[in-house]
Parts: C-alpha cells; sequence; structure tokens
C-alpha cells in the first residue's frame, strides 16, 4: 500500500505531472481530430522521452493515449465522423441523439461513463495482473480464435432476423481483410498489382468513409442543421447525460469488464471491445428496438468500454511484455528504452512503476473529462449551426482523417470507396458493423487458426474451451431470433438486396479461383472466406422476402444506419414513456437535382484536393462553396477560409509535422 500511495506522489511531482499535461493537451487535440490515431501520435512523441526518466515517460506518452478515446467519442457524437476507429461503435446512438437534439445529453452519458470506465480500468488493473497470469496461460491460439469468432458473433446477432446480411457483410470484412501479403508465405493475395495493397486494408479510411463521408453527404442534402430539435441547448442535456451514467450504472460497469476482459487478450483491439459492449446492451435492454435510434444505453456503453479497455490492455503489456493492442507495442518500446522487463520485475522490483501508470490512467482521465465538461456548452451548439456551413470543415477532417493513415492518397481513395459502401448500406439496410469489425478481426482470426492448424492439426475443434465458445456463439446468434418469435413480420424487399448479393456471389467466386493456385496454409483461410460468401449471396439472392420484425426494424436489424423513426421523449430526461414519428432519410428523400449537387460538390473538392493540394484546396472551397451553396458573403467566406488554412498549416505542418499533399498538377508545372 506504501508504493501505490508513493507512486502518486512520483506522479503528481511538478515535473511529472507538467509533462502529463502536455500529454493530455496532444491527446485531446489528436482524439478530436479523426484519422491520426492515439498509435500513430504515441510513435511521433517517442523521441521525446528520451531524456525522461520511466515515470515521466510514462506520464507523457499514457496520459496522451488514455484521453484520445475519450475525446474521440466528440466528434462521433457530434458529426458522426467517428475521431477514432475505436470510437465508431459510438456513432451508432450517439449521432441519433445528436440528431434529435439530445447532443447535451450524448455528450454527458459518453464522457462521464468513460470516466467511470477508466477507474474501472485502473482498479483491475492494479489488483489483477498477478491473477491474470495463470488464466491467461490456459488459453492458446484455438482458444484465441473462437473468441475472435465469439466477439464477432455478438455483432452480427444485432442483424435479428437479417442475420444473412449480418453474415454477408463479416464474409465481405473477412475479404477485405485477406488483402495483402500472406503472413506465412508473403504471396500477395487480392493486390492486383498495386503495392499500395501490398500492407493490406488499413482501418482507419474505411472508418472515415463508411461512417463519417457518407454522413457528410447527407449533411450537404440537408438544409437544416444537425439537430433537428432544440431540446438540450443548455447544460441541462449534458447533466441528464451524467444522470444517466447512473441511472444504467449496472450496464456501465459491465460494459467496463467487457472492456477490460477484451483488453486483455493480445490483439483484440478496441472496436472488438467497444461492439461486443453495444452488443451486450442491446441485448439486455428493455427497449432494444430503439437501439441504432437514439438509445443512451447504447452510448453509455461504448463511452465505458472505451477507457477500461487501456487498463486490461496493459494487463498482458506488464506481466507477460506481450502488446494487447498496436498503442501497447509502442509502449513496450518504452520498457526498453528505459531498461524495464516486463514480467515479474514489474511486480516487485518496479512495482512502483506500474502503479503510477494506474494514476496516470486516473488522473489523465478525470482532467481531460473535467475540460471537456467545460466546453461542452459550446460543442453542441455546433449542431445547430447551419448544415452547410459545417461541411466544408467535415470535408477536410475526413480527407485528412483518411490522408494520415499513410500520407498517401490512395487512403483518400480507398476512404471514398468506403463512402461509396457506407451509402449504399444506409440506403438499403445493410449493416456496417459486422464488415467493420471482421476487416478489424480478419488478420487475427487467420493468424490463429494458421497457428491452431500447426500446432494440434484440426484436432483443435475438440478442445473443451473451443467447443464451450462454439456453444456461447451459437446461443448468441438464436437469443435474438428466440427473443423475437411470436412478433408479427412484414416482408419488406429492398430492390437493390438481389444485385447486391450478385456482387458479393462474384467477389466469392474470384476469391476462390485465386485461392485454387496457393499453398494449403496460404489459402486455407480465403477458401473458407470465398465459400462462405458464395453460400450466403447465394441464399440471399433467391430468397423472395426479407422478413423484418418488431425487434429487426432497430438498428439491431441495421447496424449503423441513420435512423428512419425518431425517438421523442416525453420526460424531461426522456426516460419515460416514448413514441415515434417517422422522419424521413435523407438518401431516400433526396431529389435527383440533390444528389448531383452535393456528389458533384464532394467530387469538386477530392479532385481539387488532388490537383491542387491540401493547402490550396482547403480555403479555396471553403470560399466557393460557402458563397454559392451556403450564401454566405464574400467577407464571412473568406474570413472562415482563412481561418480553415491556418487550422489545417497550424496544427498539421507546423505542430504535427505531417507532410500534406502538394497536389499533381501545382507539382508538375514547378510550383511546388
Amino acid at each position: 500500500m506504501d508504493v501505490f500511495f508513493s507512486a502518486l506522489g512520483q506522479v503528481l511531482a511538478p515535473h511529472t505531472f507538467g509533462v502529463m499535461l502536455v500529454g493530455i493537451a496532444i491527446g485531446l487535440v489528436v482524439g478530436i481530430l479523426p484519422g491520426l490515431g492515439g498509435a500513430a501520435t504515441l510513435a511521433m512523441m517517442l523521441p521525446f522521452v528520451y531524456p525522461m526518466d520511466a515515470i515521466s515517460a510514462f506520464a507523457f506518452l499514457l496520459g496522451m493515449h488514455a484521453v484520445t478515446a475519450t475525446t474521440g467519442d466528440i466528434t462521433s457524437v457530434l458529426f458522426g465522423i467517428p475521431g477514432e476507429a475505436t470510437s465508431a461503435a459510438t456513432v451508432l446512438d450517439g449521432y441519433p441523439m445528436t440528431r434529435r437534439g439530445e447532443a447535451g445529453r450524448a455528450l454527458g452519458a459518453v464522457l462521464f461513463s468513460s470516466l467511470v470506465g477508466a477507474l474501472v480500468g485502473a482498479v483491475v488493473l492494479a489488483v489483477s495482473v498477478p491473477v491474470i497470469r495463470p488464466v491467461v496461460l490456459l488459453l492458446g491460439p484455438p482458444e484465441f480464435l473462437m473468441l475472435t469468432v465469439l466477439g464477432l458473433s455478438f455483432i452480427v446477432s444485432l442483424s435479428g432476423r437479417h442475420l444473412i446480411k449480418g453474415f454477408l457483410m463479416a464474409a465481405f470484412g473477412f475479404l477485405l481483410a485477406l488483402v495483402g501479403l500472406d503472413p506465412q508465405s508473403s504471396i500477395p493475395r487480392l493486390t492486383f498489382g498495386q503495392l499500395y495493397l501490398w500492407e493490406g486494408i488499413n482501418v482507419v479510411p474505411v472508418v472515415v468513409g463508411l461512417f463519417g463521408g457518407a454522413e457528410v453527404l447527407q449533411l450537404m442534402m440537408t438544409k437544416h442543421s444537425i439537430a433537428q430539435r432544440g431540446v438540450d441547448r443548455r447544460i441541462a442535456g449534458v447533466m441528464q447525460g451524467v444522470r444517466d451514467t447512473f441511472e444504467h450504472w449496472g450496464l456501465t460497469l459491465r460494459a467496463s469488464a467487457i472492456g477490460v476482459g477484451i483488453g486483455a487478450i493480445p490483439g483484440m483491439g478496441g472496436a472488438v471491445s467497444q461492439f461486443i459492449a453495444y452488443a451486450h446492451a442491446q441485448h439486455t435492454s428493455k427497449h432494444p428496438e430503439t437501439f441504432g435510434k437514439g438509445n443512451v444505453e447504447g452510448v453509455l456503453a461504448t463511452g465505458a468500454v472505451n477507457n477500461s479497455r487501456e487498463g486490461g490492455n496493459l494487463i498482458p503489456t506488464v506481466a507477460f511484455g506481450i502488446p494487447g493492442s498496436i498503442s501497447m507495442a509502442i509502449m513496450l518500446s518504452v520498457f526498453l528504452l528505459k531498461g524495464l522487463v516486463p514480467g515479474p520485475a514489474m511486480l516487485t522490483k518496479n512495482l512502483d512503476v506500474t502503479y503510477s501508470m494506474v494514476w496516470v490512467i486516473v488522473l489523465s482521465n478525470i482532467i481531460a473529462v473535467a475540460i471537456a465538461f467545460l466546453f461542452l456548452n459550446q460543442l453542441v451548439k455546433l449542431t445547430y449551426v447551419k448544415a452547410s456551413l459545417l461541411v466544408p470543415f467535415l470535408l477536410v477532417l475526413t480527407a485528412l482523417g483518411a490522408y494520415t493513415a499513410h500520407n498517401s492518397l490512395a487512403d483518400i481513395v480507398l476512404m471514398l470507396a468506403a463512402t461509396v459502401v457506407g451509402i449504399g448500406a444506409i440506403k438499403w439496410n445493410w449493416p456496417r458493423a459486422p464488415m467493420l469489425l471482421a476487416l478489424v478481426l480478419g488478420d487475427i482470426a487467420e493468424r490463429y487458426l494458421f497457428l491452431s492448424y500447426s500446432l494440434y492439426e484440426w484436432t483443435w475443434v475438440a478442445r473443451p474451451l473451443v467447443i464451450a465458445f462454439m456453444v456461447i456463439t451459437i446461443a448468441g446468434l438464436l437469443w435474438p431470433l428466440i427473443r423475437g418469435r411470436g412478433r408479427a413480420a412484414r416482408s419488406v424487399a429492398q430492390p437493390a438486396d438481389r444485385l447486391i448479393a450478385i456482387g458479393f456471389f462474384v467477389a466469392g467466386a474470384y476469391v476462390l479461383y485465386q485461392a485454387s493456385a496457393w499453398p494449403f496454409r496460404t489459402a486455407v483461410f480465403p477458401l473458407l472466406t470465398g465459400a462462405v460468401l458464395v453460400a450466403l449471396s447465394l441464399a440471399s439472392a433467391f430468397v423472395g422476402r426479407v422478413p423484418r420484425t418488431g425487434s429487426a426494424e432497430n438498428e439491431a436489424e441495421h447496424v449503423g444506419r441513420v435512423p428512419r423513426l425518431v425517438r421523442r421523449s416525453l420526460g424531461e430526461g426522456g426516460s419515460g414513456p416514448t413514441a415515434y414519428e417517422d422522419v424521413p432519410e435523407v438518401f431516400t428523400t433526396a431529389t435527383g437535382a440533390e444528389w448531383r449537387s452535393a456528389v458533384g460538390w464532394m467530387a469538386a473538392f477530392f479532385g481539387m484536393f488532388w490537383l491542387l493540394g491540401a493547402l490550396v484546396t482547403v480555403p479555396v472551397f471553403a470560399l466557393v462553396y460557402l458563397v454559392l451553396v451556403s450564401r454566405q458573403s464574400a467577407v464571412a467566406a473568406g474570413a472562415y477560409a482563412v481561418a480553415s488554412w491556418a487550422f489545417v498549416y497550424g496544427l498539421f505542418v507546423q505542430l504535427l509535422h505531417i507532410p500534406l499533399p502538394p497536389g499533381v498538377f501545382l507539382t508538375s508545372v514547378g510550383v511546388l
């Protein structure tokens, strides 16, 4: 106990506390800006820790990393653009709450629940390292493989009676995860001769396009602000979100436990734990039909799990030297730089360093949430601004958020392709979350499958824990069907469903054809993925009706789509009885002229981005768009353009030293 409190004293020492505050400030900015990523920022900040002692180094880096997830939820709630890839699930209910005027409540809920999650994660880290070591060592590659499948099945089960759509999107996500060099044989798979694809498909541009790009296009079509109702322009809405955290304290603690548990499994990642917690919240809710339409329980679950996983990620890193995530792999290098050896030494002679990490997680999150609450009123007001005023800024965020993945224009192309998929998913009611999660889990699942087969061939399927996980997986998939049994179904056929299924069939058949020429160990996962994709697409294409039930009409059926129904809160806090009214989706009701205008302006922005580069495109596009579309005065539009340029140049070029694209035209004529 003396060591525990002496570690607090070391963290609160003026120099250490000062560098932690600097790290927190950087983390706040990085978390809000889509695409920068906590891991990338950790790598960029690594050189600055060389002159620091061990505790100061961890205070700086861990303090920065711990708050990126907290603030990453802010843009997810306000604009539907995840600030971090691990904040994608927050969009599902946070953004619909914003659309109906409850941005303050959503932000209050997600920020306070994230604080609770961080505290839970820190406490578990403090007490569980000696206990969890023998437990984790009991699990081998087969068990980790089934945990991966179990996590994905939770998300697919949210499709309700539309399981086939969820499975198809998950299979397609696995297909995307195949792209790149095979880790076992280094054979290029599905790269089509493009060197960019050799490293695989990066998840950041996909997340930005799948969720953010589609939402920006909707804003370009709408004539209103993001928030349609003025329910919580005052701080009262924020405090209601805080009260929601206490009213649903059981869910908040369970989601925090999920974050710690999944975080302790190396390689599972934050996006996995967030979607699993979201699925748990929906399955245990008294009103599952409201998920995806702005249910605060979904916001609480995703907020709590997002920060609790940091404590879980540190457990295998500190106890075994096995990083729980990419960020922890970077953090592991700090151990080596400072002469620390993960393992028993971190529980004995270096126990003060271990406990200092606990205190850094606690203090940094308290400070970050307090700062965020100070500015929530101003942030909420952004959702009542005319949508056309936000479009130039949000386009910049999506473009730079995707570009910073590899500092390549190919990332922009990938983001735009994901935007097309996101638009189609919203318009024709296909779930986006299974595809994203399968893309994240694909490499992990294939690696564990390879190790399982190499060690045990196919006998691993008979291991007791593997069988137990299989049973839980099947039960999780069947439970929504059993729960919704007896509710009336009605047939709703989407006109594009069959064409989409045919496209999946062609993709699956192509994978099978390509995989037939690869060595067995290289081909086994692609063969399984292609076979599943072909079988499910055939089943989907020739199903004459698409059933919907009262339980499946929610986001449990179509994870990630913007709701057709917007919940009307009848009580002050919205916790009382609810009614529903139809609010048409923009993609459904937009005219041909609105489609052409929005797509044309988006194409113009990215065309200019490619030809003229970021620093020219940002002010020029803002000026022209605001004058012609938003009908702003030339002076106001000019001020906006200058401020946008200063923001991009100051932050990305001067502060973060990220090389922005100069533009192929300006480069070719020798201007740059």
